[in-house]
């Protein structure tokens, strides 16, 4: 019997509890979060996945201590957490389970990799995908968020930088739209993910680093996309406007009801005029521009 190589640890919250979620299990572990949530469903479950060598035990108690502290301070509410062995080859079957082809946008549609006889509506452009262990399936109502405002905005040959980028969807779909991506995330994982789909797709990305913050070697941006937590994106707001050339635009996402204030103040700060905000169920985005 092949002897199980990662341990997925998941907490379900509440979806406005989702970004605090992502959060914690970042912090204790290190790890990329992923997100799923069932349609129509208030509920959302944020996992890790960690070498099965990790001591869970001790990042269990930390994460149930960090918890407990939040609740009492009326900053969270409850989380059920739950652990479980998986072998590298079930999660991949259960991605191909659960994976269909997909809408993310107008114009443009997400395939797995394994459906290879599905075919778009005619003009529509594809992304074959194959998410691996990296946040970035298309599912989420972050992410489809972040590709509207990100391609109703893009322009061809605009340079766009992916923040946080997971899977490689977002900074994908600007390459297959005609721009030059460079996109960064700070989990190995992520970044096999993102080169493989690229290379799964015929396109090519200016760069793909490894970073938890953007790579002073990019060049300015005329869009940033991130598609990551509410309380990261307030703390990347100054990097983010630096980075922007002026007139750029910042296309943000993963932010909940208890994140818009601080989220919008701290854009302000930075320099960024708000110019519109999307919402999805609990999930919102926004475009901001450098003036």
């Amino acid at each position: 019997m092949q002897r199980p190589g990662w341990r997925r640890l998941t907490l379900d919250v509440a979806a406005i509890d989702a970004e605090r979620a992502s959060a914690l299990l970042g912090a204790v572990s290190g790890a990329h979060v992923a997100f799923e949530q069932r349609e129509g469903s208030s509920r959302v479950a944020a996992s890790i996945y960690v070498p099965r060598s990790t001591d869970l035990t001790a990042m269990r108690k930390r994460l149930h201590d960090e918890i407990a502290s939040r609740r009492r301070a009326g900053l969270m509410g409850p989380a059920a957490m739950r652990h479980a062995n998986v072998v590298e080859r079930d999660w991949a079957n259960a991605w191909k389970e659960h994976f269909k082809p997909l809408r993310l946008t107008s114009g443009m549609y997400v395939v797995p990799s394994w459906h290879r006889g599905y075919e778009p509506p005619r003009g529509a452009d594809t992304l074959r995908l194959d998410p691996g262990m990296a946040f970035g399936t298309g599912r989420h109502a972050t992410t489809q968020l972040a590709a509207g405002l990100l391609l109703e905005y893009l322009k061809e040959g605009d340079v766009v930088i992916d923040a946080g980028c997971g899977s490689g969807i977002l900074a994908l779909a600007a390459a297959k739209r005609g721009a030059k991506t460079y996109a960064f995330d700070d989990d190995a994982t992520a970044l096999r993910a993102a080169r493989a789909n690229f290379a799964a797709n015929a396109a090519r990305a200016a760069a793909l680093a490894r970073a938890d913050r953007v790579p002073q070697e990019f060049p300015k941006a005329d869009i940033i996309v991130a598609n990551i937590t509410a309380e990261t994106l307030q703390a990347f707001a100054w990097s983010f406007a630096s980075k922007l050339a002026r007139g750029g635009a910042l296309v943000s996402s993963g932010i909940t009801a208890r994140g818009r204030l601080a989220t919008l103040a701290a854009y302000a700060h930075a320099g960024l005029d708000f110019v519109t905000e999307r919402r999805r169920g609990q999930w919102l985005a926004y475009l901001h521009v450098k003036p």
